[in-house]
């Protein structure tokens, strides 16, 4: 499975899956001018996870801020990941946020509705 990262800027995440080192990340501010164009090739990544029949998948989401476009574009990238649930691969979930941003928690909480799946939630430190 072909690596995917894509370096943060100044509106966009750092984005890094890595089969190989077992690593999924999305971490920083979300709000790229296409937030569609810009998330296509991470859902684009994990439709062809989905077909390796994997028996975990850990994602880890550090996120200090998202657009209303972003919020729209994890969700679509999410229910990807509720396939791989259905499918049987064991998907968890770690959403990370600060103390004090109480937007950022009830955005994953709202995330952990819709979808179902297993979420962690972690206080930065």
């Amino acid at each position: 499975m072909k690596r995917l990262e894509i370096l943060p800027s100044n509106n966009t995440p750092h984005i890094l899956f890595d089969v190989d080192l077992n690593i999924f990340l999305i971490e920083g501010k979300s709000f790229p001018e296409d937030s569609k164009d810009f998330y296509r090739p991470v859902i684009v990544w994990v439709e062809e996870f989905n077909a390796t029949n994997p028996k975990e998948f850990k994602i880890c989401f550090n996120l200090f801020y998202l657009s209303s476009s972003s919020i729209i574009s994890v969700k679509q990238f999410l229910m990807k990941t509720v396939s791989l649930n259905n499918a049987g691969t064991k998907v968890t979930v770690e959403w990370c946020y600060d103390e004090d941003d109480e937007d950022i928690k009830k955005t994953g909480e709202d995330y952990q509705k819709l979808t179902n799946l297993n979420f962690l939630f972690k206080i930065n430190e």
